[in-house]
């Protein structure tokens, strides 16, 4: 079959937008119920660890108001088992953030923690119990419920807001790319002072015992915000400087300043000084977190050893429409010419390095013509927009002296290129070194996610490589052995930024036709999974070149040198570039503009893992491999065969809404009320983001449900998620729901096979949403793209014309995706 069936898009999907208001949850749940002694001793020790919480709020120097960190129980996950009730109210303590899951920082006082003690105190001690429909359930009062959800409350304490030694602090700080600074976490934003008489004498004790409990250090140093965000206004960037000098807190703001008036500022590493500024830091109550800056470099191997040949780079077609692409990295050679259409010139000529780059830009520009088609299948020919903003490493603090200044940089260069050039995708094969103390979700990444979001474009992020002593054996041909491989594997989780959530990251396969080579399998040096819980990383995979050379092909990817010269080299940063053309292809292929959460939609829905991961050996490890696997061409992703058709519904969820069309299956997959065929849904919603709530920081959810009518009128659920299905065990559900079903994800992708399920045609397509514990959707709603396929898998039935029709027979106006963007104000 031709797919020459272009995706439909469903026009005034407005009209399905109706009211929702979600049920309620069940009743407060016993988590002690029949075991009350227990219970009493549950109890007791909350009370200790209060109590504990208390004397140390009486004896802290700074201030009256200390902070405490809850832990939840793992079957207390779920928002309605929150104490925040009845226990921790609004009016007896305020959420100040999170940490990991089920982890919530509470700020208190001595009159807070005194009424929690009275709570405490006064819960009933003995299982509530009632008979319905003849069975005996307990029924506890809220509070009961709360305090049994609750694992621990305990301080906020040193080893909390520092993991690192003060000699590692000092060794990691004398690198020049950190700017020797530390990034300190405040839990609270610090006003400026003029707006101190808004706030109650607690708070503004708070606030000057850490002003002056700075200025008492006596040494030279430098306070600044580390980032232009107003998200990350609690941030402060502090460095111990020789000069004898001393910032204020007073009207802090982030300052760019000009590269042309960069004044070099010399650190001290002087031990004493260090270690007085860490003791007073993880010794203020106002201090979440004390944590080092990381190191920025590039993904890939020295191309000085590699083989070079000539080669001649496919002529610029005047009449073509080329897709154009942002590279961000050291610089792109003058040999590519005009196909380099802008560039930032932020870095001195003599400071650039160009080989990385240039082999980005080489791919980006004729990766089809250089490595063929099955590699990747795109025609050649690509505008590039040349970000040149990382220095050598020996330079980089000529241009970078404060932590995070090169992710600012970008803030302000990725509007100012985007205006000249029309640039929507960029392509960043940069990753992070951090420390090994650094956990969660990376700064850069949540400055990434800003950038993106704000200027409606994508960064496709590598995914890392994994450093020499690390790097893991080829890939074998036996499963078993591989997977003994990966569990034996240290220290190749994804890099940083790449676990940005508004992003794309890639990680890297072997080429085919390699001998020795297991084709399509995860290189040996790509990074892989996530170290926090983030549901799928890396988003996608594709082809980076093999991590060990083979005579005669090298390794098995080619590019363009410096010189000009074709040259071959691998790494994670390779295979990103292949997933940013494609992107930027179906970018270039809809007329008009389509929105972020569409783009990533198509890309995502029309991905697939490959063969030899899909198999029941790494059924449950494929997604923290190559994550929904390896795109198709955007032609490919654009069109459909006769036997199916795919439909893009784009909208915003607003409070108390949800997005509800009801359509009738394929008749040509029907026989008697029985459906046939295969379900493929992909969800993209731009859910709200808080970093104050560590692993919890996505706000909301949206799902997607499609469903079908049964004999009592009700709507049964028939898809499952593609990385696995969720059990049942009830303490559980909500952890399952997260690992498997990516709950809190803002892309999930669902899907269904049917031989013959149900007994009715009448389906209906659901996206609805639900949020974190006292939180509300955005006033503006979250905007969202819904791409659902139904197809017949073996290709015998005019899947396409059928349903076209009886939607037609609906008055649902559908449109060729590739024009839609011109008639509608969201696709």
């Amino acid at each position: 079959m031709n797919k020459n069936y272009p995706i439909q898009v469903v026009l005034r999907t407005g009209n399905f937008i109706v009211s929702h208001v979600k049920p309620a949850g069940g009743g407060n749940k016993d988590f002690y119920a029949g075991d009350d002694v227990a219970f009493v001793e549950h109890k007791n020790n909350l009370l200790s660890q209060l109590r504990r919480i208390r004397t140390l709020q009486i004896n802290n120097e700074h201030s009256e108001i200390c902070y405490a960190k809850l832990t939840v129980k793992p079957s207390a996950l779920a928002k309605s088992h929150r104490p925040t009730r009845s226990l921790f109210t609004d009016r007896v303590s305020r959420i100040v953030g999170g940490g990991e899951l089920g982890e919530m920082f509470l700020e208190l006082n001595g009159n807070s923690i005194e009424e929690v003690l009275r709570k405490l105190s006064n819960v009933e001690s003995e299982t509530n119990w009632i008979v319905r429909n003849e069975k005996k359930i307990p029924k506890p009062s809220r509070l009961r419920s709360e305090v049994g959800a609750i694992s621990e409350i305990r301080p906020v304490t040193a080893s909390d807001k520092r993991m690192f030694s003060l000699d590692e602090g000092i060794e990691w700080l004398s690198d020049s790319r950190t700017g020797g600074a530390y990034i300190v976490e405040l839990f609270e934003e610090i006003p400026p002072r003029q707006h101190w008489d808004n706030l109650d004498q607690e708070k503004r004790r708070l606030f000057d015992s850490f002003y002056d409990g700075l200025n008492s250090l006596q040494c030279g140093m430098t306070l600044s915000r580390p980032s232009a965000s107003e998200r990350m206004a609690n941030l402060l960037s502090v460095k111990l400087v020789k000069e004898a000098r001393h910032s204020t807190l007073d009207n802090l703001t982030f300052s760019r300043m000009d590269r042309r008036y960069r004044t070099q500022e010399s650190i001290t590493l002087d031990k004493e000084g260090h270690s007085n500024l860490i003791k007073f830091l993880e010794g203020h109550p106002l201090v979440k977190k004390v944590t080092l800056p990381p190191i920025l470099e590039t993904s890939s191997s020295s191309t000085s050893d590699l083989r070079r040949e000539q080669v001649t780079l496919p002529a610029i077609d005047k009449d073509a429409n080329y897709p154009t692409i942002g590279v961000v990295d050291g610089g792109v050679s003058r040999t590519l010419g005009e196909r380099v259409i802008d560039r930032l010139n932020f870095v001195e000529d003599a400071d650039k390095d160009l080989s990385h780059g240039t082999f980005i830009a080489g791919l980006l520009v004729a990766s089809s013509s250089l490595n063929g088609r099955e590699i990747i299948d795109e025609p050649d020919g690509c505008w590039i927009v040349d970000l040149d903003a990382l220095p050598k490493p020996d330079t980089f603090d000529n241009y970078y002296q404060e932590p995070l200044s090169f992710f600012e940089e970008l803030r302000v260069s990725v509007p100012v290129m985007k205006a000249r050039t029309g640039v929507r995708v960029f392509n960043m094969s940069l990753n992070m070194t951090s420390h090994a103390s650094m956990q969660g979700y990376s700064l850069a990444a949540q400055i990434l996610d800003e950038i993106g979001e704000e200027n409606d474009v994508i960064f496709v992020i590598s995914a890392g490589n994994t450093n020499k002593i690390n790097q893991r054996p080829e890939w074998p041909e036996d499963d078993t052995v591989a997977i003994q491989i990966l569990a034996a594997s240290r220290d190749d989780s994804i890099r940083a930024p790449a676990e940005s959530s508004r992003n794309i990251c890639v990680s890297a396969l072997n080429p085919p036709n390699m001998e020795g080579i297991v084709a399509f399998a995860l290189c040996n040096y790509s990074c892989w999974g996530s170290s926090i819980r983030l549901g799928v990383k890396p988003d996608l995979a594709h082809i980076g070149g093999s991590g060990t050379a083979i005579p005669e092909m090298g390794y098995g990817l080619s590019s363009i040198g410096t010189d000009g010269n074709k040259v071959d080299d691998r790494g994670t940063s390779f295979a990103a570039p292949h997933v940013a053309k494609t992107l930027a292809m179906i970018d270039l292929s809809i007329e008009g503009r389509v929105s972020r959460e569409t783009l990533l939609a198509l890309l995502i829905h029309h991905a697939s893992v490959p063969k030899l991961l899909a198999g029941s050996s790494y059924k449950t490890i494929a997604k923290y491999l190559v994550g929904y696997g390896v795109p198709e061409s955007a032609y490919d992703v654009l069109n459909d065969e006769s036997n199916s058709i795919t439909l893009v519904f784009a909208n915003r969820i607003r409070r108390r809404q949800k997005m509800c069309f009801d359509f009738s299956w394929p008749a040509v997959l029907a026989n008697g009320g029985k459906c046939f065929g295969y379900a493929k849904l992909t969800l993209v919603a731009s859910v709200p983001f808080d970093h104050n709530y560590g692993a919890e920081f996505i706000r909301a959810n949206l799902e997607g449900h499609l469903r079908q009518e049964d004999a009592k009128g009700n709507f049964a659920g028939r898809l499952k998620p593609i990385h696995g299905s969720f059990g049942s065990n009830e303490t559980l559900f909500e952890k399952n729901r997260i690992k498997d079903a990516n709950k809190w994800g803002q892309i999930k992708k669902y899907d269904g096979n049917y031989r013959g399920v149900g007994n009715s045609t009448n389906w209906r397509l659901e996206v609805e949403a639900m949020t974190r514990d006292r939180e509300v959707l955005p006033e503006n709603g979250i905007p969202f793209s819904a791409v659902l396929t139904i197809s017949d898998p073996k290709n015998s039935q005019n899947v396409f014309d059928s349903m076209k029709q009886s939607l037609t027979s609906r008055n649902v106006d559908i449109h060729d995706i590739r024009t839609a963007a011109k008639i509608l104000p969201r696709v």
